[in-house]
């Protein structure tokens, strides 16, 4: 291990801060090679996937590295001692997770249990340690009492202050995981644009400092708009814009809209619960006949596409294609299956005159459709609950131009990023400076920002 790292070595009980971009993940998967038993834990399967990739390209062996989220491994060690646990509740959903947290810090004071953590990892790193919220905390420290244990977290980013059992990281954070080191090299700009990165750290410290930015100043494309529908941001210069691309709003429902109005240039993304795709299953489950299931059907793909645009050009085969994607709505009244409904959505995505903006959604509305037809699910609403779940582990596919809000996107990454009418942030109730710093950070190689003032201030982000 190169001597670089030592001072990471002999840590204990610390914390690291680590900003956006300033080589993270790769400080964590290197700190992790170092000692032949590591777990690093973080707190979404994205995360996961992200170490898990950075780890096998650094030629790390994977059975050097467990990697998992708080929240499953927890559940791990509590389903695994069920007594100790005092029996907590499997497939937990809310609040139910603080039993599951309980039940494994009840299993984490058995000395039993802390041997086998022992002899399990020589050394544990957490990661994202902003969003934690009380328990996980807790937990934290009982392992830290067990096995070495450094956490790595940026108090910039922990926008999840709207969650109750949050922690704060000055209050509580610090005096348990003194702050070590901060990192001050932003890798993500070095190699594809480093003024842009020089600005971004510029407008962190000023939001830390409660001080005015001025758009009009630094290396970013700034457009005065009225409101965050002036497309022409989302389109001037898309030809030229090669890579991926995200706009970020704060707003899901303003998201939507502007997907929408983009006429599916741009994708919106689907939060993780996703709330509409389980709104349809159980309307689905509660419809008494085939006519309540069109409506379903229907009202679904009014949120997620637009049908029968107007074409200046005319379409080939237009006719026939329309007595298809006919059919398929009779067959579906006729039966009202699942397996009809699957084959109505996949006509209405390939016409010609749809534009879909929510993919997502109607994908995994299909693939749910899908297994209910194969009897593989007794209901759609499980069979949606179970296609995000899928979705939670294997990750999104990669989509070329999205628009979505900072508590989604945060932790990925863009070529190009688009911010509609940044004076939103300061309606923001909670972090809207955080979520500023996410939004801008995000951005790679070019960040263009519209607002109604060129001149951007927040409060002081409580940390």
């Amino acid at each position: 291990m190169s001597s670089d790292l030592d001072w990471l070595f002999n840590l204990s009980c610390r914390s690291i801060v680590a900003p956006a971009g300033y080589g993270k993940t790769e400080l964590l998967a290197k700190a992790a090679a170092y000692f032949p038993r590591s777990l690093i834990l973080t707190h979404t399967h994205a995360g996961v996937h992200a170490i898990s990739d950075r780890v096998k390209r650094l030629g790390i062996p994977k059975e050097q590295v467990a990697i998992d989220t708080i929240a499953s491994w927890a559940s791990r060690y509590a389903y695994a001692f069920p007594i100790i646990a005092n029996h907590p509740p499997k497939n937990p959903r809310g609040v139910e997770w603080n039993q599951v947290y309980q039940g494994a810090l009840n299993v984490l004071s058995n000395p039993i249990a802390q041997r086998i953590v022992q002899s399990s990892y020589d050394r544990i790193y957490i990661d994202e340690y902003q969003d934690c919220e009380s328990f996980q905390h807790t937990i934290a420290k009982t392992l830290a009492r067990i096995v070495p244990t450094l956490i790595f977290g940026d108090p910039m980013q922990g926008i999840f202050e709207f969650v109750e059992s949050k922690i704060s990281w000055s209050a509580e954070v610090v005096p348990s995981f003194p702050v070590a080191y901060e990192l001050t090299e932003p890798h993500r700009w070095n190699t594809c644009n480093p003024t842009l990165g020089a600005w971004i750290a510029d407008v962190r410290q000023r939001l830390l400092a409660g001080s005015p930015i001025d758009l009009r100043q630094g290396p970013i494309n700034y457009r005065a708009a009225a409101n965050a529908f002036d497309m022409s941001l989302f389109f001037e210069g898309i030809d030229e814009r090669h890579g991926s691309t995200a706009a970020i709003h704060c707003r899901r429902g303003i998201c939507d809209k502007l997907a929408r109005t983009s006429r599916g240039a741009y994708q919106a993304i689907e939060e993780m619960a996703g709330a509409r795709l389980i709104q349809f299953g159980q309307q689905w489950d509660a419809s008494e006949n085939a006519w309540q299931r069109i409506a379903a059907l229907n009202a679904l793909l009014d949120d997620a596409m637009a049908r029968d645009i107007d074409q200046p050009a005319a379409v080939d085969n237009l006719y026939d294609l329309n007595v298809r994607r006919q059919a398929a709505w009779d067959k579906f009244g006729l039966t009202g299956s699942a397996e009809s409904a699957a084959d109505v959505l996949s006509h209405e995505k390939a016409h010609p005159l749809s534009r879909t903006h929510r993919g997502e959604l109607l994908s995994d509305a299909r693939r749910a459709l899908v297994e209910v037809s194969f009897g593989r699910s007794d209901c759609l609403t499980v069979a949606c609950q179970q296609a995000r779940q899928r979705l939670s582990h294997t990750g999104r596919a990669p989509t070329k131009r999205v628009v979505s809000t900072p508590l989604l996107l945060k932790g990925l990454e863009f070529d190009h990023v688009l911010i509609p009418d940044a004076t939103h942030f300061s309606n923001e109730r909670f972090a809207c400076a955080k979520l500023f710093y996410v939004a801008i950070s995000r951005a790679r190689y070019t960040l263009s920002i519209s607002s109604s003032s060129p001149i951007l201030q927040f409060p002081k982000p409580i940390l």
